[in-house]
């Protein structure tokens, strides 16, 4: 099942290289807009150029909106207790808050959203002229 979820890291990025592969592990705590004390934790997985920029990004307490495929898990624990666990491997993750690197940080929107607002805003556009031309909406 494919999630795009807003979170803060709860943990500093663990990155590591098995082979060629690059990878980067992390934890998500996600807040239920609803219901203040539902909080959900996730892990993270991200592979590739992606590990290497959630390494130099991201630290404990970072805002991100991570995009991927999420799998629940169940063991047993070490008492031999029932538990579950949350996994999503992630497609994409957009860094919402501040930058660790001050030099990739340069032009960002202080709040963070600012990635987010403009993609909702050239969703509404879109929108918009497809509403006040139906008949061009079918030529794109």
């Amino acid at each position: 099942m494919k999630v795009k979820e807003i979170g803060n890291l709860t943990t500093d990025p663990n990155y590591g290289e098995k082979g060629d592969v690059k990878y980067c592990n992390f934890n998500v705590a996600i807040n239920n807009p609803f219901i203040k004390e539902d909080t959900e934790f996730v892990n993270v997985s991200t592979f590739g150029k992606q590990a290497e920029a959630c390494r130099d990004n991201l630290k404990k307490g970072s805002q991100i909106c991570v995009e991927g495929i999420i799998k629940a898990t169940a063991y047993l624990s070490k008492d031999g207790e029932p538990k579950a666990s949350l996994n999503i491997k992630s497609n994409e993750v957009l860094f919402l808050g501040k930058s660790i690197n001050k030099e990739r940080n340069l032009g960002q929107n202080k709040d963070g959203y600012s990635q987010i607002d403009a993609a909702l805003r050239k969703t509404d556009e879109n929108h918009t002229s497809i509403q006040q031309n139906p008949d061009t909406a079918l030529e794109r």
